[in-house]
């Protein structure tokens, strides 16, 4: 019997679905009957699956799988693990869509015992008939051959179509299921399995449940994040606190989260050359108190032996900290002290290092502002670039918001600093040349081609960064092939059929919400899901408040530096008119609005008379029955008008003083006279 490919992300239907349940459905009696596969086998997978079931005595004839979890139990691993946690959560994103083709999605742990179950109401009682339902066992070990148990046992997505089910109750279903693993260390954490009538077999439906899969993986690498942050600001306090003492964290999966330079120091490393290490391997004799430290949830000292630089040795005292919030052990912390040791027969451990790589062009030292939506914009951006998961990144802010500065700091931040950053905007590729321009093209693959062909951009920045600005204007026939790059890691050139190796960290940017282009049919549902694993929120200006005032300063400092001139202050009253000011350009129009007060403003101060009227003059009240993203393109529409009255109609003054694209003048004022 014919079956289609099984590797991950790919179906294993069959070409003909009738015939070959029908075929499956002999070899079964056979083999039940007798131990051996007689005429047509079942498919390699599948016919060890059951030789496995067999040896293991599961009885092929059982009308129930067992019940092995209590409501608490369940609910302890719903509401305390971070995997029942991503998992209901993601479950119930896709409940409905999954409920409207007749399937429904189900959760199970590593051990296959289902815990969460969601989908479409009439096809769960029949389920619950064979008892597939929160509570049940469906490991192989248990429930024999079936689409959750036999995936989380292979470590690898599969299809159980109806009758290779090792049982006989459960073979009138077809089951899709894919295992989930975790973003540390790649352990399979559980599986997820969308199961309907094997009479409904699809293609789409095993895509479904491999997307489902790794978007609980993507999550579970954002909840890694979160608690990684959590560290680096407790760490970040406590050099504070201590100010001439090492610091090293350590995450909960035994990986070094952050040190600073005291600690960097007393190890002879540069910080960025063990950051996200296994303390395991590099210092074993502080692993073992980091343990026990996090076991008994009280704090450890330990003696290590360090070398410096120069060669000498010497003893410092290490204090292990747990770090525990909500009842969880989230990581270790680390101090490092140059105070002798208490005893001389506690533990040594000599650790050598190397220097770390060098800062590149920009780094979040020179992002500036304290507003608090800012701040925890950069808090994950920073977490997400020191994270040893090449998850792609998507930065979400309006135009001028810094965007693409944030994704030169991850960069700076990450592992990956050395090696190349390519800038990639996407909305000004012309779209006939955005195939090319991205995946490069073979010889002659078109007139006017070069001889030699043409590495695209993902090609040179390998081993490096790529940020593509405004993704969202990919077209839709590329975006298939920008999901395989995310995928399996290698781009086909134009004009070629071979695949090219690419090893990339993919940072993505866009000015709207990707999930209403997936609304509007412009956007791939499942190229959304991979390429939002880390999301990222940049405020626009106008919500930062003092920080406007921070900005322009410093605009201000640098423009007026470059020019020769003395300094400019601004004036209270002017101050207090920019933070009233909406900013439709955002930073960059603040910087665009420094840059022409450098020119024309003479003495030391900038007032409110040297601001341009639709900042001096405040805006009419809009219509409060319309909704707040109406009422502000209606401040946004009315400011486009009066600059353009101060620039005498030219649209690319008004442009460039508003921090903006003539395109975009155009398309609001477009806007504006539509009825």
């Amino acid at each position: 019997m014919k079956i289609q490919n099984t590797r991950a992300g790919e179906p294993a239907i069959p070409p003909d679905p009738p015939k070959a349940l029908k075929e499956t459905a002999r070899a079964w009696e056979v083999f039940v009957g007798s131990g051996e596969f007689i005429g047509t086998p079942p498919r390699p997978v599948i016919a060890q699956s059951w030789q496995r079931c067999r040896d293991l005595g599961i009885n092929p004839f059982m009308e129930r799988a067992p019940t092995v979890l209590g409501p608490d139990e369940i609910e302890a691993i719903l509401g305390g693990e971070d995997f029942g946690r991503a998992g209901k959560q993601v479950l119930d994103t896709f409940a409905q869509v999954v409920a409207g083709t007749g399937h429904v999605i189900v959760l199970a742990d590593a051990q296959g015992r289902l815990v969460y179950s969601v989908g479409h109401r009439g096809v769960e009682r029949m389920l619950e008939r064979i008892n597939f339902m929160p509570g049940a066992a469906w490991s192989e070990t248990a429930a024999g051959s079936n689409g959750e148990g036999t995936p989380i046992a292979l470590g690898r997505p599969e299809v159980v179509f109806g009758t290779e089910h090792y049982c006989r109750q459960w073979q009138p279903w077809v089951c899709y299921g894919c295992p989930v693993r975790g973003p540390a260390i790649g352990r399979v954490l559980g599986g997820v399995d969308i199961s309907g009538p094997a009479k409904k077999v699809q293609t789409h439906t095993f895509a479904l449940t491999v997307s489902i899969a790794r978007s609980i993986e993507q999550l579970l690498s954002v909840f890694e994040l979160q608690r990684r942050e959590t560290l680096l600001t407790l760490s970040r306090g406590l050099e504070r606190k201590w100010a001439r003492e090492g610091i090293l964290v350590v995450t909960e999966s035994g990986r070094v989260a952050d040190m600073n330079h005291a600690a960097a120091r007393a190890l002879g490393v540069q910080p960025s050359a063990l950051r996200d290490a296994p303390l395991a391997e590099l210092v074993p004799a502080l692993w073992t108190p980091v343990q026990q430290s996090v076991e008994s949830r009280s704090p450890r000292e330990e003696g290590v032996m360090v070398r410096t630089p120069s060669g000498a040795e010497k003893t410092v005292l290490c204090r292990v900290e747990p770090v525990i919030r909500e009842g969880r052990t989230l990581g270790s912390v680390v101090i490092f002290s140059d105070r002798p040791a208490a005893s001389t027969g506690q533990r040594r451990v000599t650790v050598h290092g190397n220097p770390g790589p060098a800062s590149t062009k920009y780094t979040f030292g020179d992002i500036l502002g304290e507003s608090p939506a800012l701040r925890k914009a950069l808090h994950l951006a920073r977490a997400a670039a020191r994270g040893s998961q090449l998850n792609p990144i998507l930065i979400v802010g309006e135009s001028g918001t810094g965007k693409e500065l944030v994704a030169h700091a991850i960069h700076a931040e990450s592992p990956r600093a050395q090696g190349p950053f390519v800038v990639v905007h996407c909305g000004a590729l012309p779209r006939e040349l955005v195939e090319s321009e991205l995946f490069g093209y073979a010889p002659g693959a078109f007139t006017g081609a070069r001889r030699e062909g043409q590495a695209g951009k993902f090609t040179a920045a390998h081993e490096g960064t790529i940020f593509l600005d405004e993704v969202d204007t990919m077209p839709m026939e590329l975006q298939g092939k920008f999901l395989r790059v995310l995928e399996a890691g290698e781009v086909v050139r134009l004009g070629s059929a071979t695949p090219v190796p690419i090893d990339v960290r993919i940072v993505a940017a866009c000015s709207v919400d990707l999930r209403q282009r997936v609304e509007d049919g412009t956007f791939r549902l499942d190229l959304f899901y991979r390429l939002s694993a880390i999301e990222i929120f940049l405020p626009p200006l106008r919500e930062r408040g003092d920080d406007i005032q921070i900005l322009a300063a410093a605009f201000l400092e640098r423009e007026c530096a470059e020019a020769g001139k003395g300094p400019l202050a601004i004036s209270p009253e002017a101050a207090d008119r920019l933070r009233l000011y909406s900013w439709p350009g955002n930073i960059r129009e603040l910087r665009n609005l420094c840059a022409h007060w450098t020119l024309t403003v003479e003495g030391p101060a900038v007032h409110l008379e040297h601001a341009p009227r639709h900042i001096r003059e405040p805006i009419p009240d809009v219509d409060t029955d319309v909704g707040p993203g109406e009422g502000l393109r209606r401040v946004q529409e009315t400011i486009i008008r009066r600059t353009l009255e101060e620039t005498g109609g030219d649209v690319g003054e008004a442009a460039r003083r508003l921090g903006v694209a003539k395109t975009t003048i155009y398309r609001r004022l477009k806007r504006a006279r539509s009825p």
